[in-house]
């Protein structure tokens, strides 16, 4: 890899790299996280077309702007210049730069479709169901979103060393005192 690493350092490449590896890793991630529990937190799915939407127009202007870093490291662009321009050994690769440019303003102005999606579908999305996702993990039983205190107590059977005023007093469990005129016990 040391050739290679001659050949590419502080050039583009390694700025397409890095951020292919951060945004591309992380942000995909992040809004995939944002669609799949947005119903556990507000009760209500995202439209679907527009989550399809703001993902292919991502991941077409993502890729547009960081391969065509790549490239442009790859033909030796140097980073940490103000004008690469200004020689004339560069001038040629003017029109990937500004297409690298354009959809990278591409990429921002599609988040603008996450975003309103994301706050109409706050409030006006469908209802979600306790599991919209037909999921088999134990979150998704309950009522989404959950509310105040939603998980019911479970009282040990007796208290972490035996202390048996805390037992009288169920205070070693963290859960109020069950209401016998509520059916519990």
């Amino acid at each position: 890899a040391t050739p290679v690493d001659i050949f590419i350092h502080d050039t583009y490449f390694i700025v397409a790299h890095f951020h292919y590896v951060l945004f591309a890793g992380t942000a995909m991630g992040v809004w995939a996280a944002i669609y799949f529990w947005f119903p556990k937190m507000f009760g209500r799915t995202m439209n679907e077309f527009w989550g399809k939407v703001h993902f292919f127009l991502t991941f077409v202007f993502l890729n547009g702007t960081f391969f065509t870093m790549h490239i442009l490291g790859a033909v030796g662009f140097p980073r940490r210049l103000a004008d690469a321009y200004h020689y004339e050994t560069f001038h040629h690769l003017q029109p990937l730069n500004a297409f690298m440019t354009y959809c990278a303003i591409g990429m921002v102005a599609t988040q603008i479709i996450f975003a309103v999606n994301f706050f109409w579908s706050m409030f006006y999305g469908p209802v979600a169901g306790r599991n919209p996702w037909g999921a088999n993990t134990l979150e998704w039983t309950a009522p989404s979103p959950p509310g105040h205190r939603a998980r019911r107590c479970r009282q040990p059977n007796k208290p972490l060393g035996g202390n048996q005023t805390m037992a009288s007093e169920q205070r070693w469990s963290g859960c109020p005192k069950p209401s016998p005129w509520l059916g519990e016990s």
